[in-house]
């Protein structure tokens, strides 16, 4: 008897312990980010840090890819490296592409889109391409801001392989 008490007893404690909750459900976040990302996009175009800033988280310890340099290692280090980047652009151009798909779960959120861009230098023919982007937010009181991005653009097509050489016999 006396080892079946302490069994019994933690049986019954068990019994009391509260259910766990339900996990949270993914939801489609896309209407609620969309005006979010196109202006996140329009401060880019800008070519002004300053406007995108607020976006933003600005943590030590983030990181944010984009299409060059390859990585920068939190905010501050974004905002000192993009107009570095960007030094001989006149003007960028970027408009969102129909295929975003954004979820959210709790206070995270994550968006996959891609970007029609064309950046004109100060000097030379303007560059045209579709870049694709993938922001991961975190709802900080009302606002949704950018706690991860990864921005990149695909590797041009390869040429065409040269016809195979025709052996003689």
């Amino acid at each position: 008897m006396t080892k079946v008490l302490p069994f019994l007893l933690l049986l019954s404690l068990v019994g009391c312990a509260p259910a766990p909750e339900p996990a949270a459900k993914t939801q489609d976040a896309s209407a609620e980010l969309k005006p979010l990302i196109e202006k996140v996009l329009a401060g880019w175009a800008t070519l002004d840090v300053k406007n995108v800033a607020p976006f933003y988280a600005k943590d030590a310890g983030l990181t944010f890819y984009d299409i060059a340099p390859l990585k920068y290692a939190g905010w501050a280090e974004y905002e000192a490296g993009f107009p570095k980047a960007a030094a001989e652009w006149k003007s960028i151009k970027l408009a969102l592409n129909p295929d975003l798909q954004a979820s959210r779960n709790g206070n995270i959120a994550w968006a996959s889109y891609t970007v029609t861009f064309e950046i004109e230098p100060k000097q030379g023919e303007p560059m045209k391409g579709v870049a694709r982007s993938t922001d991961v937010f975190e709802k900080r009181g009302n606002d949704w801001i950018i706690i991860h991005e990864h921005v990149s653009a695909p590797m041009p097509d390869a040429p065409p392989a040269p016809p195979a050489a025709t052996k003689k016999k």
